[in-house]
């Protein structure tokens, strides 16, 4: 995916930029990868746009990431542009919502609008058609075969030991609170300290939407049952150094279950 820019806006920057919105995946760079690859010719078919990419969920850069690389590009207008179908309603007011806040936050003049939905309009049945005509013309067929062959791979039958199970969320409303950038961070911290593999290991598994989104980004520590909330990179180390070695939860990053409205720990006076 294009690199997040830290320069300085440029007065002569485009006037239009195009965020691409798709989805990642848990398992593969492919959908990313396919995402830049029509980001990519679209920027071969129009040369003064400023097209950029986000990922809605499981990866990133997160949609105020990419504006930020449209602000900072000196653009006027920022269109969004959702590239899956289908789009949500639900889906359709949480991006316009990420949007505001991001306008908000970062105190922008950038204008950014919406565009319609993708799959309106005959170009998408055209191309549709087109994907049946080509997978007819190649005799694009899957080949029938015997047994378990080309079954997934024998080591996702595996359920490896491991001292502590993390389900860290990387469904939308946390990654566009930097899921992605943190999820990045515990992985790397845990490599570092040798939690990665052994049966005293940290078994840390990406997921989608935990439930709690005002309290992202989110991970869930089991046995004991700790959910982190609001998490960051420095609250992580703590996690990591205090939880995870020596087998201490972070009392003042975590929150326990309740059926009252809670607040992310960042705003709570709490003991360490």
């Amino acid at each position: 995916m294009q690199a997040i820019s830290q320069q300085d806006a440029q007065p002569d920057g485009p006037d239009v930029a195009v965020v691409l919105i798709g989805r990642g995946s848990l398992y593969t760079r492919q959908p990313a990868e396919e995402l830049s690859s029509l980001a990519d010719d679209l920027r071969l078919k129009h040369p003064s746009w400023l097209v950029t990419e986000a990922l809605l969920e499981q990866g990133g850069p997160s949609l105020p990431q990419a504006l930020e690389v449209s602000r900072r590009a000196g653009a006027g207008t920022a269109v969004l542009l959702p590239v899956f179908m289908p789009v949500e309603a639900a889906t359709r007011k949480w991006l316009q919502f990420v949007a505001r806040r991001w306008q908000r936050q970062s105190a922008t003049s950038l204008h950014v609008g919406f565009a319609g939905l993708f799959n309106n309009g005959p170009q998408v049945a055209d191309a549709a058609t087109e994907a049946v005509r080509l997978a007819l013309d190649t005799n694009a067929t899957i080949a029938s075969g015997s047994g378990h062959a080309g079954a997934p791979e024998p080591g996702w039958s595996v359920i490896p030991p491991h001292a502590h199970h993390v389900l860290f969320c990387q469904g939308p409303r946390c990654t566009a609170a930097g899921a992605a950038e943190v999820g990045a961070w515990l992985r790397m911290r845990l490599k570092e300290e040798g939690l990665d593999r052994g049966p005293g290991h940290v078994l840390a598994a990406r997921t989608g939407c935990l439930y709690p989104c005002n309290l992202g980004p989110v991970m869930v520590v089991y046995p004991e049952g700790t959910w982190y909330c609001g998490l960051d990179k420095d609250t992580v180390s703590r996690i990591v150094d205090r939880h995870f070695l020596n087998g201490e939860p972070v009392s003042a990053s975590a929150l326990r279950p309740s059926a009252d409205r809670q607040l992310l720990p960042s705003s709570q006076t709490l003991p360490e």
